[in-house]
C-alpha cells in the first residue's frame, strides 16, 4: 500500500472500507437513487455522502447538475448529490441490497416520487437490462470485473487517465496512491457472445479473436503503468458460449483471472543472471 504523503498518520482516524460499508448497512438501510442520464443519482445527507465517497461508490455532482433530476431524499433532506456509475449502482442493489433505483419519467411522475407519492421502483433484473441498454455491451464486462474486484476487498474506479478500464485501490484515493491498473480481455467464448465493434486492423482482429489483447495497446498502456509506478493487470473474462447476457443471471457463469504483466528489462534481467 502506498500512502500519500502525510496520510498514514491521518488513516487511522478513517474505517477501513468494509467498515464503511457495514455503517452504511446499518446506518441508512436501503438508499433510494433515481436513474438518469445514464447513471443513478442520489439526494443524500453529509453522512450518507461520506460513506458512498469514501467507499468509492460514487462521487459527488457539482451543483446544478442534478436539475431535472427527480431525487428522493434519504433521510433528512437532500444536502448533497451523489452520482453512481451503472456498474456500481448494480453491485449496491444485487449484492449490498442497499440501493434502491427508480425509472426518471415525467413531471407528474416526478413530482409523485419527491412527494412520496408514487413509485417505479426498479427490480434487479430490469435494472439490468435497462443499464445493459443505457452503457451498450461492455457494462456486462465491466460489471463482473466490479463484482470481482470488489469481492477481493479492492476499490476499483475508472481507469481512463491510464488507458486502462480500472485503477484499483486498498483505501480511499485521498489516502492512498492506486496500486494497479486493468485492462478487461474477454476470451474467445465471451467475445462470440455478443457483439462487439472490431477495429478494422487484420492483426487486432485475429489477436482478439483468440482472447489475447492488441499487443501495441498493451506495450503503451503497460509501458504508462511502469512511468506512475502501478502494476499492470489484465483481467481475463470467460464465459460459456451460449449464456444470456440480457439476464444477470450470467454473472453466475462468468470468470475473471488476474494476469500481472511486467515489461522484460535487458539490463537488470542480465546483471542478475551475472550475479549468479
Amino acid at each position: 500500500m502506498k500512502w500519500k504523503r502525510g496520510k498514514r498518520r491521518a488513516a487511522l482516524k478513517h474505517k477501513r472500507p468494509e467498515q464503511l460499508v457495514e455503517s452504511l448497512i446499518r446506518e441508512f438501510g436501503v438508499v433510494r437513487g433515481t436513474r438518469a442520464r445514464g447513471q443513478v443519482w442520489i439526494g443524500a445527507t453529509r453522512r450518507l455522502g461520506y460513506l458512498l465517497e469514501q467507499t468509492c461508490l460514487g462521487r459527488r455532482a457539482r451543483a446544478g447538475t442534478e436539475i431535472g433530476v427527480p431525487l428522493t431524499p434519504n433521510g433528512a433532506g437532500n444536502e448533497l448529490v451523489i452520482r453512481v456509475c451503472c456498474e456500481d449502482a448494480y453491485y449496491m442493489c444485487a449484492f449490498l441490497r442497499c440501493l434502491v433505483v427508480s425509472e426518471d419519467g415525467d413531471e407528474d411522475a416526478a413530482r409523485e416520487i419527491r412527494l412520496g407519492l408514487g413509485t417505479r421502483e426498479m427490480d434487479c433484473e430490469t435494472l439490468w437490462r435497462v443499464f445493459r441498454r443505457d452503457c451498450g455491451h461492455a457494462f456486462a464486462l465491466k460489471c463482473a470485473a466490479t463484482v470481482h474486484f470488489r469481492l477481493t476487498g479492492w476499490l476499483p474506479r475508472s481507469g481512463l487517465q491510464y488507458g486502462a478500464d480500472f485503477v484499483l485501490y486498498q483505501r480511499h484515493p485521498s489516502l492512498v496512491h492506486s496500486d494497479s491498473t486493468v485492462v478487461l480481455v474477454p476470451d474467445a467464448a465471451a467475445r462470440r457472445s455478443f457483439q462487439i465493434d472490431d477495429d478494422d486492423a487484420p492483426h487486432r482482429g485475429v489477436a482478439l479473436d483468440n482472447g489475447w489483447p492488441d499487443w501495441p495497446d498493451l506495450q503503451a498502456t503497460s509501458r504508462l503503468a511502469v512511468q506512475v509506478s502501478k502494476k499492470f493487470i489484465e483481467a481475463h473474462i470467460s464465459a460459456p458460449k451460449n449464456v444470456n447476457w440480457n439476464e444477470p443471471s450470467c454473472l453466475q457463469h462468468i470468470y475473471v483471472n488476474e494476469i500481472e504483466v511486467s515489461r522484460f528489462n535487458t539490463k537488470k534481467h542480465l546483471e542478475n543472471y551475472q550475479g549468479d
